[in-house]
This record gives C-alpha cells, sequence and structure tokens, in this order.
C-alpha cells in the first residue's frame, strides 16, 4: 500500500474495500487458488501463464477483476481497442491501463527445523521436511499460534515482536518487520522496496526484447519499448515518494525492531547461564549472578501509592492456530478445544505446531461462521476457508491423554465426515445422470454414430455414449473457490473414492425397476391374489427422490 495513506478504518471493519489507487503491489502466492488455477502444464512449475501469450507472464500486471498478463501483452491488447476502455480477455470486465497494479509472487516462508521459542511439540527432525502447503490427509502440517487483539484485524504469529510498541494495533506495518510480509492483509510499501522490485521488472522486459528481436517481431518489440517507458515512469513516482518523514518513520521502525531483537538476544544468554549444566567449568559458573538483595534491603525502597482508580482490564484477544505458509488454513474449532482442555490456557499454547492430518472442512466466511468462530471476525466476507481437521496424539497425548474425554466428540466429527462424503457422491451421480439424460434429449434416442471403413463401403458403428465427467466449475459444485482449488492441487482423495484407490458405487435403485415393483404390488392388492387376505404390514420399497413415483 501507498506509505503516505491512513488506513485505521481498515483495522475496524473487515469488508471495507481498498482505494484502488492505493494499491501499489499486489501480493500472489505461488499456492493460492490463483496460481493454481492459471497453471498450465509440469513445465510450469507452478507459475501461472498469461492468457494471452500462454507463457509465464513478463513483467506481470494485474486487472482490477483479478487477471494476471503479461505487461507487453495487455498493452498490445488495449491498444486494439478505440476507447481508453476495453474488455477483459477472461470476464469480460472494463479494463483500463491505468488500474494495471505490479504483481509480486510469493513462494511462502522457509520453514525452520525449530521455531525461535524452541522445538516444535510433536514433530521431529525427520519430519520437517515433509510439510506441505497445502493439507492432504496423511500429511504433516506446521501450524503457528496466530494471536490478535479484539479491537483490531491485525492478526500475526504469537512472537517477541507482537504484541509490542513496534506493531500498534490501528497503525499498518512496514512490509519489512517480522512476520508481516507472511500473515498480513495489507502492508506498507518502502521507495526503495518498489524500486529494486521495479527495476527487476525492466530485466525481465530486456529478455524478453532480445528473444523478439531475434525473432524480427518487430510488433513485439514496439510493446516491450512501451512497456518499459511505463515503468521508469513508476520508478520515477515511486522515488517521488521519499519524504524526510516517511524517512524518519521507517528508521524508527528499524531501530525498534533491532532494539526489540537485542533485548531477546540479552534475555536468552542470561537464561542459558542461569541454567548451566552441573558438568559445566568454573569460569562459566562464576559468571552466574548471585543472590538478589536481602529482605531488609528490599523494605528500605519507597512504597508505591495504590491506584484507587485501576484502568479497565485489557482488551481480550484471540488465539488460534493458521498454516504456517500464511494461506488461511486453521485448525479445526473442535481440535482447538482439545489443546484448550490440555494447556488450560489460550495464552499457554505452543507458539508452533506439527500435527498430522486427518481431513479437511471447507468453508465462506459469513455472518454465521463470524458467529460460531469469532477469531475469524478480521476474514473478509466471502472469502473461502479450510479448516483442518488433525490428530493431536503428538501434542496432547494420544487415548491415554487429552484426547479420552474428547473421544465421542471425535467419532462424532468423523461420522459427519463420512455422512457428507456420502451425499457428495450422490450428488456426483445425480449430476452425471442428468448430463446423460440432457444428451439423450439433444440427440435424440442415439447418440452421434461414428463410421469406420469396410473396403470402401461406410459401416456404422454401434453407438456408445462416453459417461461425462460432473461440471467442475459450475452447477451442483458451484464456483471453483480457494478452498477447491487447495483440495484438488494437493491430491485430496474424494469420497467418491476407496482407499484402494477405485471409486466406490452407492446402491442406487433403478427408477424403472421401482415402477415395476410398485405395478406388481398393485397387482397382488388389488384381488390378484384370489381371496387371500391383504397383508397389514407397510412395505416401503425406496425414498421419494427426485424421479420416482410418489404413491
Amino acid at each position: 500500500m501507498n506509505p503516505n495513506g491512513d488506513y485505521t478504518v481498515h483495522f475496524a471493519d473487515p469488508d471495507i474495500f481498498f482505494q484502488w489507487q492505493d494499491i501499489l503491489q499486489v501480493i500472489i502466492p505461488r499456492s493460492s487458488a490463483l496460481a493454481s488455477a492459471a497453471a498450465s502444464g509440469e513445465e510450469r512449475e507452478g507459475h501461472t501463464s498469461c492468457p494471452i501469450c500462454l507463457s509465464p507472464p513478463t513483467a506481470p500486471r494485474m486487472t482490477k477483476c483479478g487477471h494476471v498478463f503479461c505487461f507487453p501483452c495487455i498493452l498490445h491488447y488495449l491498444n486494439t481497442s478505440e476507447n481508453k476502455w476495453a474488455r477483459c480477455p477472461i470476464c469480460f470486465d472494463s479494463v483500463n491501463e491505468k488500474q494495471l497494479k505490479s504483481v509480486k509472487w510469493f513462494d511462502g516462508p522457509a520453514y525452520l527445523e525449530e521455531e525461535p521459542d524452541g522445538p516444535v511439540p510433536g514433530s521431529s527432525s525427520s519430519v520437517d521436511s515433509t510439510f506441505e502447503a497445502a493439507p492432504r490427509p496423511g500429511s504433516t502440517m506446521r501450524m503457528r499460534l496466530m494471536q490478535r487483539p479484539q479491537i483490531t484485524t491485525l492478526a500475526l504469529p504469537r512472537s517477541h515482536t507482537w504484541p509490542s510498541d513496534l506493531l500498534p494495533p490501528h497503525q499498518a506495518p512496514f512490509h519489512f518487520l517480522p512476520d508481516v510480509f507472511d500473515y498480513a492483509k495489507f502492508m506498507l510499501a518502502t521507495p526503495s522496496y518498489l524500486v529494486a522490485d521495479l527495476t527487476q521488472d525492466l530485466d525481465e522486459l530486456a529478455s524478453e526484447r532480445r528473444i523478439l528481436a531475434g525473432m524480427t517481431d518487430d510488433l513485439g518489440v514496439l510493446f516491450v519499448d512501451a512497456a518499459e517507458e511505463k515503468i521508469q515512469r513508476q520508478i520515477a513516482k515511486a522515488t517521488a515518494l521519499e519524504t524526510p518523514f516517511l524517512r524518519e518513520r521507517i528508521d524508527k521502525a528499524a531501530r525498534d525492531q533491532r532494539e526489540i531483537e537485542d533485548r531477546v538476544a540479552r534475555r536468552k544468554r542470561d537464561a542459558s547461564l542461569h541454567q548451566a549444566p552441573p558438568d559445566a567449568p568454573q569460569e562459566l559458573l562464576a559468571l552466574r549472578p548471585g543472590p538478589g538483595p536481602e529482605p531488609s534491603a528490599r523494605a528500605a525502597t519507597p512504597r508505591q501509592r495504590r491506584n484507587v482508580n485501576p484502568p479497565p482490564p485489557s482488551t481480550s484477544t484471540y488465539y488460534y492456530y493458521q498454516a504456517a505458509s500464511g494461506l488461511p488454513l486453521f485448525l479445526h474449532p473442535l481440535d482447538i478445544k482439545i489443546l484448550l482442555a490440555h494447556f488450560a490456557s489460550y495464552a499457554a499454547f505452543p507458539a508452533a505446531i506439527a500435527v498430522r492430518v486427518d481431513a479437511v472442512a471447507e468453508g465462506t466466511v459469513n455472518d454465521e461462521l463470524r458467529k460460531r468462530c469469532k477469531y475469524l471476525a478480521h476474514m473478509p466476507d466471502g472469502a473461502d476457508v479450510v479448516f483442518v481437521e488433525a490428530d493431536l496424539a503428538g501434542v496432547v497425548g494420544g487415548a491415554e491423554g487429552g484426547l479420552k474425554n474428547f473421544e465421542g466428540a471425535l467419532k462424532m466429527r468423523a461420522a459427519r465426515r463420512k455422512e457428507k462424503g456420502r451425499k457428495d457422491e450422490r450428488a456426483r451421480v445425480r449430476a452425471e445422470e442428468r448430463e446423460r439424460e440432457r444428451e439423450r434429449d439433444v440427440f435424440g434416442a442415439t447418440a452421434p454414430a461414428t463410421w469406420r471403413f469396410a473396403g470402401e463401403a461406410p459401416v456404422l458403428d454401434e453407438v456408445i455414449v462416453p459417461p461425462q465427467p460432473a461440471p467442475e466449475a459450475s452447477g451442483v459444485w458451484g464456483a471453483r473457490s480457494f478452498a477447491a482449488a487447495a483440495h484438488s492441487s494437493a491430491g485430496v482423495p474424494t469420497t467418491s473414492q476407496s482407499r484402494g484407490g477405485s471409486r466406490r458405487e452407492e446402491p442406487e435403485e433403478d427408477e424403472w425397476d421401482m415402477d415395476a415393483a410398485w405395478h406388481e404390488l398393485e397387482s397382488r392388492a388389488g384381488g390378484g391374489g384370489g381371496g387371500k387376505k391383504r397383508n397389514a404390514k407397510m412395505v416401503v420399497l425406496g425414498g421419494g427422490g427426485a424421479g420416482r413415483r410418489r404413491r
């Protein structure tokens, strides 16, 4: 964001939109839904591709509708329009050259063998290298304890810098402060940061220009030169943001960060001296501080005056676990209750945990979810989230430990998950049947015929209607979301697959068989039995699903 802007209102209401002119750069994680949905094969290695040239974007720029293009490609496309506005090639929304924003790809934070506060509970060095950003049943995920004061929408991992005076709860932080770049929804840019990224765009354009010049593509070189000219103007604007007041703020934030880090380092050194091992040399033991002052000396100090009007209690703080990758992957509320019962308070939660993923549940932020999970009230309305159902045996112990009192709740959660899987499977089968019926209605009794040649005379083959997969982006499944992209990109087995990898078919009654059964029952009950006494018991042959006859 523009470092000279005021964003106080965004710390009170997460649903307030940002002014588009205040956005200087858009940061996109490579493991997000946008990046995974635009990936076009293994050769991209997770990079998005430009929808115009189908190559990794050169000096990428994002439109206001959220699509990423090469800077020269989108300039070429906009130049084909007679007006200043054009239609987006993807969604046909209005696109203007002045609305294009610089894009930065983010690979995620680097995982550490040990967190600053010590080793991760429930983890070992043999599995630390297997952490993944996307959830997958059976994989190990690292999660960090997030802390968000109730009075703000700024949520960061608990550390020696948060909460502290270095990061005020109602002031937008600079991008270089600890954990801000990985977890904050928005942050302040510095002129040097912007100039460095824009200079990298110029290098990419120079490489692209050499390639196009070797191909004698004069038109492509023309728009590469136009993109370079516009980036030079952006560098000049970024340099103009440097003011003495802004420089003073940046220097103060850097000084405060160094002070806090030095203070923590001194505290750790003192703690290591106090906890010297028994076989430590005498020189090290001599450095340990002596006993404290006598009680009489402490009593001689002046007595402090009691405050008869104490300040109100501090505002409550929400604690929850989020994926260490920074993506909106959160620990399931039931797992948080288990941790609370084990550690007795939220503040006693470990700073980081490593858990084995059992399953995932998708959700969307709305008023109902905000009431049930108040710690997610800082997420904007309509945001896609994923709740990770974890195995906490390595953190709180197995059935003999903290999980003993929650066996019933865990079994109930697993049962609901299986029932949801069965419903999704039935919905998928019905969607496929409707698609095949729609095909039969369009093509009549037979599907499009295929011909083969026997000698010189064409012979009509037997008509085979191939099974049509269920629609992925529309229909019963809805639009593709972050949760669905994270679910599919990680290879999560759906409920339509068994453990062996084969599809599990649900027993579904045929509608024609059902009608024949009803006809047979009516013929028996209508006097065809030759005077036999009618059975008084009720016979239920099936449910009243869609398309079945009700009696």
